[in-house]
């Protein structure tokens, strides 16, 4: 695949962001009334309402790349997308006229200088199609420790039947595998499943109701373990925990913020969706000694990097430490650089080792992923 390494202007860029909107609902409304047979069966296919999200999360990831200079996260976004839409059933060919129907869009809501840099990423996505159909036909293996593949297999079974009695007796009976170090579970056990729920649903071997399902299932067992305290404690280390954005999932940094608290730090979770103004409010009203925030979805890198820029800006507001985290950030293993952010953690061990930087106590045992 041919490599994009291409820096948009910064007025393009701007201009692209301002324009969003309206550019997505001209590409919308142009898919909805394409007379082309492969956009027309994609749009009967898949519904206006996930027509809509998806050119929404299309555009988010647009974004994102191009405000981190990532184009891995372009390419990585791509390709899944093919793959998901391949296994429903559609001609992915039907992308081809879609990029052409963004192309447009684009040149009819920015001047022809901004919308030429925009445009050469999707001539680059048009040039690569076939090898990002290519791509789309592999699949990642999901790692189990071959001495839990057998239990794995159980826990999956239970998720996908709904059986969330059976799943929690597993869950409660075989933690003293793990010392009943809850955290060590879900390295070895949960996140594989969680994973795992997502490929089937990518393959379209589990349907959207039941992946909601097995989701939820997981979070009701995994919060029994990990219940978030409500109140700061003064005497404490002060921590706020947040995902950003329109993150759905937030389990991931329940998990971090149950590890902070046995080690002593006081937590406090804002949870999820909330807007960039109440999240970065709360935490210039609270004051806390350290912020840690997640990304899943990688359509939210940028919102995140907007508001760790802007707590990092010379208002003096926020004199604590930022530390970065989440699925989102990581590109085949690779991070996706927000430079404003003291620290950008992979998993837990990550997080103890820069935490003793800044002369915390840390216990040694707990490690996961953020």
């Amino acid at each position: 695949m041919n490599e994009l390494n291409y820096d948009i202007t910064p007025i393009s860029l701007e201009y692209f962001k301002q324009r969003s909107f309206e550019i997505i609902f001209n590409v919308f409304n142009s898919m909805n009334s394409s007379e082309d047979e492969l956009i027309k069966d994609y749009v009967l296919t898949i519904g206006s309402d996930e027509l809509y999200e998806s050119l929404k999360y299309h555009n988010d990831i647009f974004y994102s790349s191009i405000l981190t200079k990532n184009y891995d996260l372009l390419k990585d976004f791509f390709i899944w997308k093919y793959s998901v839409y391949k296994n429903r059933g559609i001609n992915i060919d039907c992308f081809l006229k879609e990029y052409e129907l963004w192309k447009e869009a684009i040149l009819n809501h920015l001047y022809p200088s901004h919308s030429s840099e925009i445009n050469i990423i999707y001539d680059y996505l048009i040039l690569n199609h076939e090898d990002f159909k290519l791509n789309a036909q592999e699949t990642k293996k999901i790692v189990v420790n071959n001495k839990y593949q057998e239990l794995f297999e159980e826990l999956l079974s239970n998720l996908l039947n709904g059986q969330k009695n059976n799943f929690y007796d597993l869950v409660q009976k075989n933690l003293k595998l793990f010392d009943n170090n809850i955290f060590l579970f879900i390295q070895e056990l949960i996140n594989p499943l969680m994973y795992k729920v997502g490929q089937l649903w990518q393959l379209n071997e589990l349907s959207v109701a039941k992946e909601h399902l097995a989701s939820s299932l997981i979070d009701d067992v995994i919060n029994y373990y990990i219940k978030d305290n409500l109140f700061l404690d003064i005497d404490k280390p002060k921590v706020i925990i947040s995902t950003v954005g329109d993150e759905l999932h937030n389990l991931g940094i329940k998990i971090v913020g149950k590890f902070l608290e046995s080690n002593g730090f006081s937590v406090k979770n804002l949870g999820s969706k909330l807007s960039n103004k109440e999240l970065i409010n709360s935490i210039y009203e609270l004051k806390p000694d350290l912020v840690i925030l997640s990304v899943t979805l990688p359509s939210n890198v940028a919102t995140l990097q907007q508001i760790v820029k802007e707590l990092k800006s010379d208002y003096n507001l926020f004199l604590g430490k930022i530390i970065i985290g989440g699925q989102g950030l990581f590109v085949n293993n690779k991070m996706i650089s927000i430079k404003e952010a003291d620290f950008c953690s992979k998993n837990l061990e990550d997080l103890k080792i820069f935490l003793k930087t800044l002369n915390y106590s840390i216990k040694n045992e707990m490690e996961e992923i953020i």
